[in-house]
């Protein structure tokens, strides 16, 4: 049931940024209809949430009591039992209270996170008994009881600017430091590795390369290599493979460092990408192993 909700959230936003937000969150008549007439959790559970449209919206109308089972159902852990939620629950009706399960307070993690699931929340209340030409509150918080986020209206997305093209910002070499946006990178020492994750798949190699990372914004930085992009001499993407990879939250000013791994053809050299998630800015890497 989880996998299906945190699914349709990318669905949703899809939605939103196609519609300018504001017909995708438009509720018609029928969606104060009564209970007889309301979606349930198990009908919920058979949409086709990779193909799903506004018009399938329309569909939806949660009972109060399926609303508060989708809430209960973030708690629960997901498919390696981690939960990301410790709890989302409804302290009125028109007030939607969510605290994640960490106590990292205002991190670019938790604000991106609040943001998606402020528009998850949102659409599936209004798509409910609940709704009553209201917008509700949602707020956000830690462990710490911190509020990383409170609306109590729809987070406006820029259409025009996620709409256009991010800066090329060129091809760089082997321990050039890059400033991307921001996060000044330093890959460096590609090479064949013969790690292996006994979970995965046997790859034709297994390509490492090692990755050093300096925050030089304002605010804390969310960095994962899983958001290099590998491309083989025939210009197929690579897949990230799962060994001891970096990811970090790098406070501004500082720095860490680690290494990439990833499921490889062989047949390199191998063009790496990385684009900034807020800008769009994309920098390029050729490597080739000797």
């Amino acid at each position: 049931m989880k996998k299906l909700l945190f699914g349709s959230m990318l669905v949703l936003l899809f939605i939103l940024s196609a519609c300018g937000g504001e017909e995708a969150t438009k509720v018609k008549e029928e969606k104060k209809a009564s209970a007889a007439e309301t979606t349930s959790v198990s009908e919920l559970e058979e949409m086709d949430w990779e193909n799903m449209t506004e018009k399938d919206w329309d569909k939806v109308n949660l009972s109060k009591k399926d609303f508060k089972k989708l809430l209960d159902a973030m708690s629960e852990p997901d498919e390696d039992g981690e939960i990301a939620i410790s709890s989302a629950k409804l302290s009125n009706d028109d007030t939607i209270e969510v605290e994640f399960n960490n106590s990292d307070g205002d991190t670019l993690e938790n604000g991106m996170t609040a943001a998606i699931m402020d528009a998850f929340f949102r659409q599936f209340y209004k798509h409910s008994v609940y709704y009553n030409e209201k917008e509700p509150t949602i707020v956000f918080t830690d462990l710490t009881g911190f509020t990383i986020m409170e609306n109590d209206k729809p987070i406006e997305y820029d259409e025009e600017n996620a709409s256009s093209d991010g800066e090329d910002l060129g091809e760089f070499k082997l321990d050039e430091k890059v400033d991307v946006a921001g996060t000044i990178i330093t890959l460096s020492n590609p090479a064949y590795t013969d790690e292996r994750n006994e979970y995965e798949e046997e790859p034709a190699e297994v390509l490492s390369f090692d990755v050093a990372v300096q925050n030089a914004t304002d605010e804390d930085l969310y960095f994962d290599t899983y958001d290099f992009q590998v491309y083989d001499a025939e210009g197929t993407l690579m897949e990230t493979y799962a060994l001891d990879y970096l990811t970090a939250d790098i406070k501004p000013g500082k720095n860490t460092s680690g290494k990439g791994f990833y499921a490889v053809s062989g047949k390199g050299p191998y063009e790496v990408y990385y684009t900034d998630f807020l800008t769009d800015a994309t920098a390029k890497w050729t490597i080739e192993v000797k």
